[in-house]
């Protein structure tokens, strides 16, 4: 009997919750910060502790840099608009 096993040749685990995480965190930017922001962040963090090591951390903190400069910036506009 053969086994079948499928390689993920290249992709470390967890790579994918990065990538999403990192979506979330630019978008955090400008559509609900805070909501994205925190979002992207449990994820790139979760994506750290499955082994996406450089790039799951970096995601995480980066989102939670995003939501704040969010926030100022949609501040900032409220406060301008009136």
């Amino acid at each position: 009997m053969s086994q079948t096993q499928t390689s993920t040749a290249g992709t470390k685990p967890g790579r994918t919750l990065s990538i999403i995480g990192a979506v979330l965190g630019v978008l955090a930017l400008v559509v609900l910060p805070i909501v994205l922001g925190p979002i992207g962040a449990v994820l790139g963090f979760v994506a750290h502790s499955k082994g996406d090591k450089p790039f799951g951390l970096y995601v995480g903190i980066g989102s939670i840099v995003t939501t704040i400069v969010g926030m100022a910036l949609g501040a900032a506009l409220v406060m301008g608009m009136s």
